[in-house]
């Protein structure tokens, strides 16, 4: 990449934004879970997948989640102090999503891509004078071989997801550096990527140093 300078792709869902108290409240508040549920998007998922018709119940509980639901969550901790790393090495951010239009469990409900556009832009993340990111590098996909296209024609330096699979891909660009979060997670798995906790581990091993 020389002559223009680096750039950071971040994923969206799950990795600068985060939903597991979403996923409880929407959850308790449509019933779906008891009073008092303890446990965030993967202990949701496994309790609604137990029951009658679970997974169909799952997928509409995601479509409130992602779409109008979204208006509750919150970035990840430490994401603004990353972004502020990122500006004091000169480095560019992209957000690239596997983010269709609308959830497959409401076609006609609310644009999944407008309630992502309209939190980011209620987080001042495309703030110019907060040195946002550039909305012309913000981009939602129809699909994982999409988002990866996407990644490579931008020439990311680096590449953060929580998803494993996404980095599994044959597909995904070698020349990429494969950065994995999981938010606080007991364990980190190994593949062919760096696995980190937070954003703060994620800018010491981007940029030699931890976010202040």
């Amino acid at each position: 990449m020389t002559g223009r300078a680096p750039l950071i792709g971040l994923d969206f869902d799950n990795t600068i934004v985060l939903y597991d108290d979403v996923f409880r409240g929407i959850g308790e508040d449509t019933g779906l879970l008891p009073p008092g549920f303890v446990g965030g998007k993967a202990e949701v998922r496994t309790h609604l997948r137990a029951l009658p018709d679970g997974e169909a119940q799952w997928t509409r509980l995601q479509a409130k989640v992602y779409g109008p639901g979204i208006a509750r969550a919150f970035p990840a901790p430490g994401l603004s102090g990353f972004l502020a790393a990122c500006r004091a090495a000169g480095a560019g951010v992209a957000i690239v999503s596997h983010k269709t239009e609308f959830a497959a469990a409401d076609p006609g409900g609310v644009s999944l891509r407008a309630a992502a556009w309209s939190w980011i832009e209620a987080q001042g993340l495309t703030d110019p004078a907060r040195g946002g990111i550039d909305p012309d590098l913000i981009f939602f996909e129809d699909s994982r071989a999409a988002k990866i296209a996407r990644i490579a024609s931008l020439g990311c330096r680096c590449f953060v997801d929580d998803l494993e699979e996404v980095f599994r891909e044959p597909d995904f660009p070698t020349e990429v550096d494969r950065i994995l979060v999981k938010h606080n997670a007991r364990h980190l798995p190994a593949g062919p990527f760096r696995a980190f906790r937070t954003w703060q581990e994620i800018a010491d091993a981007v940029f030699g140093r931890a976010v202040a």
